[in-house]
């Protein structure tokens, strides 16, 4: 069920009982194969999975995020929509903060933007210390698919896991699954840019050093990716997300 299609007394009925899933993500750059809303497509599909399964209703997603750090973008691509973390924590918070006021208890937020997760924690700290009552689990896909699961993946295609991160091959599957008229498998190739490989490091500078960027936005490896791949995780992680769901709202299922 998604809010956006409620009438006001569907939405009284809904609100108190069953989860409100909320769907977080960001506009950004994702190589030159996927789309630059990759982030919140992920979410919302996985949001609308989650209230098939269990019950609950989907409330328009919270498509703008905060920046993503060029290191992990390959370098600055056009593109990119973000907000400040204090706008975003602030716009998290009041819409958590109006649903409670509505009487919901039960919040999830599937967020598919890594530099998003602070700033949700905070935002849902600030709820729950105001609202006695109110519960909020925040989760991304990549914390529910299981680290046997993405060691097999690794395994399967030869691709290490630190050579799977932003707009790589389980990203980049995800996409090709869930919105296939979006992506461009074709616009990959085995190199991030011009044969050169872009130099990783732990830590991040600005402005991004000439190394460490690429030609293409492709950071790590994607062009193993599938729409094959993207079902077999989508149907692990939505599998996963419903279960931890229901353990830490202490809900039994039917």
């Amino acid at each position: 069920m998604l809010l956006s299609e409620m009438s006001w007394p569907e939405f009284q009925r809904q609100a108190r009982d069953s989860y409100a899933i909320v769907p977080v993500g960001a506009v950004e750059p994702h190589g030159p194969h996927l789309p630059l809303a990759s982030d919140t497509m992920i979410s919302e599909y996985f949001a609308e999975r989650l209230a098939r399964d269990l019950g609950g209703w989907v409330a328009p997603p919270i498509g703008y995020g905060v920046a993503t750090p060029p290191y992990r973008l390959g370098g600055n691509f056009p593109g990119v929509i973000s907000v400040s973390g204090t706008t975003f924590m602030n716009l998290v918070g009041d819409v958590l903060s109006s649903l409670a006021g509505n009487g919901v208890r039960k919040f999830v937020l599937v967020n598919s933007a890594i530099d998003n997760v602070s700033f949700l924690c905070e935002a849902a700290r600030v709820l729950t210390e105001a609202v006695a009552d109110t519960r909020i689990v925040i989760v991304a896909w990549w914390d529910v698919v299981g680290e046997e699961f993405r060691n097999d993946l690794a395994t399967e295609s030869g691709v290490p896991r630190s050579d799977d991160h932003h707009a790589a091959m389980v990203e980049s599957s995800l996409v090709m699954h869930i919105a296939p008229s979006s992506c461009h498998p074709e616009r990959l190739t085995s190199s991030p840019g011009s044969g050169r490989t872009p130099r990783r490091m732990r830590y991040h500078v600005f402005p991004l050093p000439p190394d460490a960027t690429t030609d293409s936005g492709v950071v790590y490896t994607a062009d193993k990716a599938s729409a094959a791949i993207g079902e077999r995780v989508a149907d692990r992680v939505a599998r996963n997300l419903a279960a931890a769901v229901q353990r830490e709202f202490n809900d039994p299922g039917e």
